[in-house]
């Protein structure tokens, strides 16, 4: 990046020189909100290398969460895989409403200071199109983000592609996005240690994806357990392992997310990953569900099913027949208990430790 390069911000354009002056007054401004400063500063961090490293703690994809340091050089390239994969160009609206303390964040400002876009700032709220001027061309959400914006009824239809991470989407929000042809919607694939997202899948539009495609260059790979390994040349130093347990499309560019390492259950010395058959039951009995671990003296662990039911008798024996008629014996669950609502984190995804109340 070069000292004659242009970059946009709201509209207005800077030269290098001018947004660093930019970023440093505006940051000392006392009205400023918290989390445009942050903006301004991560700005001013990325752009001059003698402002310090740049540190993002992980999310867990691959261990422990740890403090790791990011290179300006690793982000770049990640921005680029970005760009060329949904065909920005200079001057595109990018819209910014994440956090700057997660690599999500950071990652739309460094694509918006790489590819020339013009970086739309919003506050990261639960509602990000509330009060967006405009339409933009690209965005990111997580899905707690989406959610309330589809629950509002805001305009979805300004963001021509939408970028969604971070977490899982709840079922009926994925289903609802289905319905929005306007914006073009991918569920991505990330950690910290790849830069945000090396993997994508359309949710929408005519020929919705059912694999995630790698990005250009992006190659993949499974350990002894069956977990994914993936290597992003030019942003990570060699493969990186994950405890994500994924089945590799026979054209070796994409894959299949099946589950977590962590929640696989040993019940009779069979291996069950949760996720895949929740998948199975969901569609047999038309519930959402979780598939639960609980001690067994014969089995080491039995399943328990945890099915998502508001109204009043719950057909637990109709479901059960079914099941024992559908499912191997080692996939039918043991018993079946009914909740209101699954327990979701901040993040959307089951949580499975809170959901142990219920057994």
């Amino acid at each position: 990046m070069g000292r004659d390069e242009i970059f946009h911000l709201d509209g207005s354009s800077y030269s290098k020189a001018e947004l660093l002056d930019f970023c440093q007054e505006v940051s000392l401004e006392p009205g400023i909100p918290g989390w445009k400063r942050d903006v301004f500063s991560f700005v001013r961090l990325f752009l001059d290398p003698a402002e310090g490293a740049i540190s993002q703690k992980t999310s867990g994809t691959t261990g422990d969460p740890k403090l790791y340091v990011l290179k300006r050089d690793s982000m770049i390239c990640s921005a680029r895989k970005t760009i060329q994969f949904f065909e920005l160009q200079p001057g595109d609206r990018a819209l910014l409403c994440l956090p700057m303390r997660y690599i999500a964040g950071k990652m739309m400002v460094v694509r918006a200071l790489v590819g020339g876009l013009d970086l739309v700032m919003a506050e990261p709220s639960a509602r990000p199109l509330k009060e967006l001027n405009g339409s933009v061309d690209f965005g990111a959400m997580v899905p707690l983000q989406v959610h309330e914006s589809i629950q509002h009824r805001d305009d979805l239809s300004l963001v021509e592609r939408l970028l969604i991470g971070g977490g899982e989407l709840h079922p009926s929000i994925k289903e609802e996005l289905t319905r929005h042809g306007s914006t073009a919607v991918y569920e991505s694939f990330a950690m910290t240690e790849t830069y945000t997202h090396f993997a994508l899948k359309r949710i929408n539009g005519e020929r919705p994806d059912h694999d995630f495609h790698l990005l250009d260059g992006v190659s993949v790979t499974l350990d002894e357990r069956g977990c994914l390994v993936v290597d992003v040349p030019g942003v990570t130093d060699g493969a990186v392992s994950t405890n994500d347990l994924v089945e590799i499309t026979p054209s070796d560019r994409g894959f299949r997310w099946l589950g977590r390492y962590d929640n696989v259950i040993k019940s009779g010395g069979i291996k069950i990953v949760p996720e895949m058959l929740e998948q199975q039951i969901t569609r047999l009995i038309g519930n959402r569900c979780l598939v639960l671990p609980e001690k067994d003296t014969k089995l080491g662990e039995k399943l328990t099913l945890l099915v998502e039911y508001g109204e009043l008798d719950p057909p637990v024996n109709a479901w059960l027949d079914l099941l024992h008629k559908e499912l191997s014996g080692y996939e039918t669950p043991k018993r079946i208990v009914t909740v209101k609502e699954i327990p979701r984190n901040q993040s959307f995804k089951p949580d499975r430790g809170a959901a142990r109340i219920f057994l």
